[in-house]
């Protein structure tokens, strides 16, 4: 397939965003950094 211009413009036009997260998010998964943060922003209160 040849990217020109006019497709690249096509695809950003017709794509919402909702559909890209969703896509990247079965894609790609959850990232180490979001991992990391989710692990490490559960509060403990064992005092």
């Amino acid at each position: 397939m040849n990217l020109t211009t006019s497709v690249v413009k096509q695809a950003l036009e017709t794509v919402r965003c909702l559909d890209l997260k969703a896509w990247s998010l079965e894609v790609f998964g959850q990232s180490m950094l979001s991992k990391r943060r989710t692990v490490f922003s559960v509060s403990i209160d064992d005092t």
